[in-house]
Parts: C-alpha cells; structure tokens; sequence
C-alpha cells in the first residue's frame, strides 16, 4: 500500500482511533486461547473433555445469535453495539480472569461466562465491518480495509506472543485480565465513533427480514455448497486448534510457550496471506481457494506426527496464509455476485453456516483423544477435510466462478 494512502488515513481521526480499537482488542484476542485452554487444563481433575465443554458453551451462542446481531447492526448505530459489547465483555472477561487468579474456577462458572461472552461476540461480529465506511470515503475503503486487516493481524501476532510468556510466567489469571482491559479500552474508542454512525430506521420485522436473507442466502448454489463444506471443515479445525492441538503441545512440549509459538506462526501466517490477497487475483478464485484449503489437512497431518515444533509452526503459518486468503478470496465474491442491500444478512448466515458445527467439533475432540487416541483424532481430522474439498469441488459453480461474473 502506497505511504500516501496510509498518511492520508492517518489523518482521519475516526479511523485513527477505529484502528487503535481493533489493534488493541486483538493483542487480547491473541493472547486469550492460550490462557483459557492452559487455565483450564491446570485445574484439578480438569480434563481435555472439560476444555471441549468450555469452548463449546461459548461457540453455541455464537452462533444463533449470529443473525439476530445482523439484524441489529442494521437497525441501531453500529458504534453504540460494538463499544456496549466490547465494554460489557470487558467485565466478563474480568470475571474468567477473577476465577483463575484467586482460586475459584470451576467448570459450570466458566462455561457460563463464556456463554455470555458468545452471545456478546455474536452482537459485535456483524457490526464492526460497517464501522470502516462510515469514517472514511468511498474511494478510499479498500486501502482502509486493507490497513485495518494488516494491523489487526499484527495485534494477534503481538497478542499470541505475549499469551505464552504471561502464562508461562504469571498463570492464566493475569492473561486474562489483559485481555479483558483492552476490550474496555477499545470500546471506550469506539464509543466516541457514536457522531459517524447514521440513525437507521425499522423497514420491516425482524423474522421478515431473517426470512428474506435466508432466501437470498439459498438462491446462489455455490455459496451453499462452500459454507456446507465449510461447517464440517471449521468443526475439524476448531477441535484440532481447540483442544486436541493445546493437549499436545502438553504432553509433548512445553505446554503453553509452545502453543504461543505455533499460534503466533500461525498469526504472522494471517499477516502474509492479506497481503498476498492484496495482490494476487486467480481467475477462479473459489477453485484456488478450496484446492489450498487442503493446508489444513497437512497441519493436522503435522501434529499427529508429531513434528518437530518449528515444522509444526511452519504448517500453522502456511495454513494462517490460507485462511485470510480465503478472507479476501469469499468476501469479494460475495460482494460482486450478491446485491448490496441483501449482503449483511447474507454474510450473516456464511458465518452461522460455517460455525455451526464448530460446538461440535469442541466437544467431541475431548472425548477422541480417550475413544481414539490424540494420533488417530489428528488424522481423522485432516481425512474428513481433504473429502469436504473434494466433495465442494464436485460442484461446477465453484469450480467455475470467476471474477469477472456478474451472474450468480
């Protein structure tokens, strides 16, 4: 990105402080599933099973209320959601934080507050993107998107390498508290955003409107075939990453300063492919897309090995390019290819879609490590993604979409 571009943003001072929010909020981001899954596993009697009910109470949340806060976010002043959640998590997380820092974690406390924090997460997700046009011009919102997506990654990046010493070092306690301070910080920078967000106005019922982005949602078969293909390889995934991958680096490496070091791999591998992204365009991007995907299944291929830990770490960093590829990739078809005043309720369902069997990917990692053992479960994983990619493929819209079409 030209320096001019990034001067000129710079002085937007809406922007300059949307772009602190989303950098400070995500050193925390970074540093908090290192934290929650290490706390977790330290408790007494706690087992990878107790992990997988953890994350599991925090993931359902996420995602049923993922279209009611697409609803919302297109009804009230976005500023005012994202800076009310991320202010009222920040007490949440204080909350987790207080538990494991004096002794009083346990597992139905945990899994409550992480279900309010899923419900929490829920109402921000669809806000936040429509924060960006409403400070900066037309002409100027993919250089802001870009910048926004490039220091985003660098927080977790910063934010993961910070998660593995502060637990490490001082116990998941303190990690969490971090965590929640910098969502107290950023939604008190985005409280001052409220003057660029625009009153909206109720057009119709709340079910109408679900209603009609499901349709929407439906009509295009690509769209359906990848965000189906995408349920299972996302429920996969989150076990892996979730559960399965944190018990490895337990019993096998050094805990949580090796986890940290995978997921800031991983992080700075985020970094890469939205750079990437930024430049390159295949002409079928969702056939490149879903061919690439087939990292995933090497990384878990790695870990069941397991591999040395910076082979390990390498697999992360190609399979964190992969992903934000797929950021750019999905989030500029959907946008050519599906009508601007349907795309917020459209991408509300991608994203329920996609994460819905994340819950139970959570929950069953726990209970294969004891029925198949952490070896066998890593390479079921990789299994059933590399058929998810061969099945989407079977399809000839995702084969043969390209940029360049303006029929869905």
């Amino acid at each position: 990105m030209p320096a001019t571009q990034i001067a000129t943003l710079w002085q937007i001072t809406g922007y300059r402080r949307l772009l602190a929010a989303r950098f400070i909020s995500n050193l925390g981001n970074g540093m908090a599933p290192t934290a929650v899954a290490f706390g977790i596993l330290a408790l007494k009697g706690a087992t990878p099973s107790s992990l997988s009910m953890v994350l599991v109470a925090q993931a359902i949340p996420l995602v049923i209320f993922l279209p009611i806060g697409g609803v919302l976010a297109d009804r009230f002043r976005r500023a005012v959601v994202v800076s009310s959640t991320d202010i009222i998590l920040s007490v949440v997380v204080f909350g987790i934080a207080a538990l494991f820092q004096f002794g009083h974690a346990r597992i139905l406390y945990l899994v409550i507050l992480n279900a309010m924090a899923g419900i929490l997460n829920a109402l921000w997700w669809p806000a936040f993107p429509g924060l960006t046009p409403s400070v900066v011009s037309q002409d100027q919102l993919q250089s802001a998107n870009a910048y926004m997506q490039a220091v985003s990654n660098l927080g977790i990046i910063v934010g993961s390498a910070m998660g593995g010493i502060l637990v490490a070092s001082f116990g998941s306690g303190p990690a969490m508290a971090f965590d929640a301070f910098t969502f107290l910080v950023a939604g008190l920078l985005v409280w001052k955003l409220r003057s660029y967000s625009e009153v909206k106005t109720e057009s119709a019922s709340m079910i109408h409107e679900l209603r009609s982005g499901l349709r929407e949602f439906l009509s295009r078969r690509w769209v359906v075939v990848i965000v189906g293909a995408f349920s299972v390889i996302v429920m996969m995934q989150r076990g892996a990453e979730g559960v399965l991958g944190p018990v490895l680096m337990k019993e096998h490496f050094d805990g949580p300063k090796s986890w940290a070091l995978v997921a800031t791999f991983e992080s700075v591998g985020f970094l890469v492919g939205s750079l990437i992204g930024s430049k390159y365009r295949p002409k079928y991007p969702m056939l490149f897309c879903m061919i690439i995907t087939l990292t995933a299944s090497v990384y878990l291929l790695l870990m069941a090995v397991p591999a040395p830990l910076l082979v390990i770490g390498l697999g992360a960093f190609v399979w964190g390019a992969t992903v934000d590829l797929w950021g750019v990739y999905w989030m500029t078809a959907l946008q050519t290819h599906i009508p601007r005043e349907s795309l917020s309720r459209v991408v509300s369902y991608d994203a329920m879609g996609s994460l819905m069997f994340g819950p139970i990917g959570l929950a069953l990692a726990g209970p294969a490590i004891v029925v198949v053992g952490l070896r066998n479960a890593f390479m079921i994983g990789a299994a059933v993604i590399a058929v998810c990619v061969g099945a989407a493929l079977l399809e000839p819209q995702v084969r043969r979409l390209t940029s360049a079409t303006t029929n869905a």
